[in-house]
């Protein structure tokens, strides 16, 4: 291309100024993208998953020594602590989410009728939720929901892909927790194939149980939320932009447990 002098004087004067406006444009996209993070509870899922099986294998299922398994146990939680698990999901997701979809996704995040269910969401884990799960169990064992409200939540969990997000990550995790406790312990020895056959085998399970599972622990958590805002929820998982959404944030919460799961095998290996 070739320029005049006039044309270059100008681009000359400009450059600068485009450089502030790329700059401020990246600003707004990496703040942007901070809101969505703070509008929707990823924590919860990423302290949950980690202490439901550090719970089940404090139990010992290999028959270790106590003091082997209690050491796992205790480089399992160094490895997936909550804030370095967030991180580096915030990092991932801030890399690789497609930034034309922010406005449409904070403008469904945000709205009135989206907020109670990511509140919900919030809540489940806390304190407060915890006992509220108690009272919430025992009404919908008294009334029992409707086979359209059973039904609503089952399309949010296939177009939110909850089901496989849960059972890949299980995976991971559960794939982290077998590798540690063969490697800090010389009893087992497990080859490949005995390796892979355990991993299968849980994975199968959690195919067969887990969507009961979250069916049940999603009508709990979002009892009391209208049926048209789980319905308009699971619509937007629908869309481009919550295809996106849902892509990029799972692919972070993954991201975050396999590289916690290298680190559980590396510190291991290096006992």
């Amino acid at each position: 291309m070739k320029f005049t002098r006039l044309s270059i004087f100008i681009f000359c004067l400009l450059f600068p100024f485009l450089g502030f406006a790329q700059e401020s444009s990246n600003a707004k996209n990496g703040n942007d993208i901070d809101r969505i993070w703070e509008l929707v509870p990823v924590k919860q899922t990423l302290t949950e998953l980690p202490k439901d099986l550090k719970n089940q294998f404090s139990q010992n299922p290999f028959g270790i020594s106590a003091s082997k398994n209690e050491q796992l146990i205790e480089l399992f939680s160094e490895a997936y602590h909550a804030d370095s698990l967030f991180k580096i999901a915030r990092k991932h997701f801030k890399e690789n989410f497609d930034s034309s979809y922010t406005d449409s996704v904070l403008t469904i995040l945000k709205s009135d009728k989206i907020k109670p269910i990511l509140n919900s969401e919030a809540n489940f884990y806390t304190v407060q939720g915890i006992r509220k799960q108690i009272v919430t169990k025992y009404e919908l064992e008294q009334n029992e929901p409707s086979q359209e409200r059973i039904s609503i939540i089952k399309d949010l969990i296939e177009h939110s892909s909850a089901k496989e997000s849960a059972i890949e990550s299980q995976t991971i995790l559960f794939r982290s927790l077998v590798n540690g406790t063969d490697a800090i312990s010389s009893k087992i020895n497990l080859s490949e194939a005995q390796t892979n056959s355990i991993i299968n085998n849980f994975t199968n399970r959690l195919q067969m149980q887990l969507e009961d599972e979250l069916v049940n622990n999603y009508l709990v958590m979002y009892h009391g939320v209208e049926d048209d805002r789980l319905t308009q929820y699971a619509d937007f998982y629908t869309t481009e932009a919550g295809t996106e959404f849902q892509k990029s944030m799972i692919e972070s919460i993954h991201t975050a447990f396999q590289e916690a799961s290298d680190r559980l095998i590396s510190n291991v290996e290096s006992l």
